[in-house]
């Protein structure tokens, strides 16, 4: 028997109508099956082995309770919030998702966990961690911005890892320009490193430059570097002595003329930044993450700045050995800067991100929780970090040996002053301006007038809109108030109205002062 084209058509949709059939009907069989509960997980960390990571964890979950089944959905970052927020809107949002606490809608769509978190993660039995209250085992105590919500006064988020940015290195190549694959330790260490290895590409007549970097990653080495050269600075702006210097103070001691980027040590930093330009690729600020890892893995670049979620990767696509270290900042030995820093530096107090959220509609919440439980007890932030090579989350559990490179240093002068992330549009204009700074025919001159012509304007733009939106909120939420009191029965009325922080109303205050002000003559 023949068969025509139009007949093997047909007999090749029907094959298809039919294999897809069976793929829904099984699926549906599975959600319906009354032996176990199936919930679902999102999250958009495809970096290295961190999908790897979180299917190991539900196997052994699984393991442990074969009456719930998980299902893991990772989905690229580039489309994953239009994803979710399609998802919860028409109803089909996952059981639990990670979310950012920023985004939109966390208490419409997500449900506290208060008491939850207050109660002792049964998975840590028999453990240093057993009657550990569970958001006291992370270790910042869940007071990070994901999971405590502070507009919201709840407690939503549940994470899972931290991260810091490390200059990460080839060490076969470092071995065979230098002798050693040993990273440096101080700053000149690191200015001879390149010079070596800037003289090594000339004698070999080789593509290779020092230092690889991007728009998506010179920020993490920039401002740290002119936040740990500005320390004796910052320590000077600190009069309350908080020993810590919030952006709002520190673009009002702008405005009022207490710093400005020709103060000695922000023209110190800006040196320093101009040497670290010359030893990256070029054009490095107009060139994207991707480039970078590229030249490094091609051998382009001894040496690459990395955020250590994207680190993860490069054990699994390098064919050389790798190390990682902070980058080596000044120190009061320095011979150039040294009467200008005072160390040793910190990166500040560890803090845990990669939010994970409990969907308010879910109809297996406790099965949600009970997975969450096992994801951060000590037996599943083991298998994370071991898998991942991610940093773990949770108290006493010890990174994997790539991720103990990237273990943020917690001792140190670490005051949180961002010299360049002042405010949001400050930012974004001394970004815009680094191109005089790293451009040929530009320099550490031409960066300051640059900032001296333009950057009070923005700074001042910032604050005024911060100022109305802090009335907006004082007026939204006083009004709720007063209407939540008069719309309660007179017994359930309470005794005091819940109006907005002491804190809040000061903010108005203190923007609104410093605006009207007149502007110093040398800013």
């Amino acid at each position: 028997m023949k068969f025509s084209v139009k007949t093997a058509g047909w007999a090749l949709m029907g094959a298809a109508y039919l294999m897809a059939a069976f793929t829904v009907a099984r699926r549906t069989a599975e959600s319906v099956r009354t032996d176990r509960v199936t919930i679902r997980f999102s999250q958009w960390q495809l970096e290295g082995t961190v999908r790897q990571a979180f299917d190991a964890i539900i196997a052994r979950y699984e393991q442990l309770n074969p009456k719930v089944h998980v299902v893991h959905l990772p989905v690229p970052d580039t489309v994953y919030l239009p994803w979710i927020q399609t998802q919860m809107v028409g109803g089909t949002g996952p059981d639990i998702a990670e979310y950012v606490w920023i985004w939109p809608d966390i208490a419409r769509r997500f449900q506290p966990l208060d008491e939850d978190i207050a109660q002792p993660n049964p998975y840590n039995r028999g453990t240093p961690l057993e009657g550990v209250p569970w958001r006291d085992t992370n270790v910042d105590g869940m007071s990070n911005d994901d999971s405590y919500i502070k507009s919201l006064s709840h407690y939503y988020g549940i994470t899972v890892t931290s991260h810091v940015s490390r200059i990460v290195y080839n060490r076969e190549l470092l071995r065979q320009i230098t002798g050693s694959d040993q990273p440096p330790r101080t700053y000149r260490e690191f200015v001879a490193l390149c010079a070596k290895i800037q003289a090594y590409a000339r004698v070999t007549n080789r593509q290779l430059v020092p230092l690889g970097s991007s728009q998506d990653t010179y920020p993490f080495m920039t401002y740290a570097i002119m936040g740990t050269m500005g320390t004796r600075l910052t320590q000077r702006l600190d009069y309350r002595h908080r020993l810590q210097i919030y952006q709002n103070q520190l673009s009002a001691q702008y405005l009022q003329g207490d710093w400005s980027f020709e103060s000695p040590e922000m023209t110190a930093g800006l040196r320093l930044l101009a040497d670290l330009g010359a030893v990256s690729t070029p054009g490095f600020v107009q060139r994207r993450r991707h480039t970078a890892l590229t030249d490094f893995v091609a051998e382009r670049t001894a040496m690459v700045v990395m955020p250590s979620w994207e680190a993860s990767s490069l054990p699994v696509i390098c064919s050389f050995a790798i190390g990682a270290f902070s980058f080596p900042y000044p120190r009061e030995d320095d011979p150039v800067y040294g009467h200008l820093v005072q160390g040793p530096f910190g990166e500040g107090p560890r803090t845990s991100v990669m939010g994970l959220y409990v969907n308010r509609q879910t109809r297996h919440r406790a099965e949600a929780i009970d997975f969450l439980q096992f994801m951060t007890s000590v037996e599943g932030s083991r298998i994370f970090t071991e898998v991942s090579n991610w940093q773990p989350a949770t108290v006493g559990v010890k990174p994997s040996g790539f991720a103990a490179q990237f273990s943020q240093e917690t001792e140190g002068y670490a005051w949180g002053a961002s010299y360049i992330g002042i405010t949001i549009d400050a930012e974004q204009f001394l970004r815009t301006r680094f191109s005089t700074l790293w451009g040929a025919g530009g320099g550490v001159a031409a960066f300051q007038a640059e900032a001296k012509a333009g950057l009070g304007l923005r700074i001042r733009d910032d604050l005024r809109r911060e100022g109305h939106a802090a009335v907006r909120n004082v007026q939204r939420e006083d009004g709720i108030a007063v209407a939540g009191y008069f719309a309660a029965a007179p017994a359930q009325r309470p005794d005091r109205l819940p109006l907005v922080t002491l804190s809040n109303e000061i903010k108005v205050y203190q923007f609104n002062r410093v605006l009207a002000a007149p502007a110093p003559s040398q800013p």
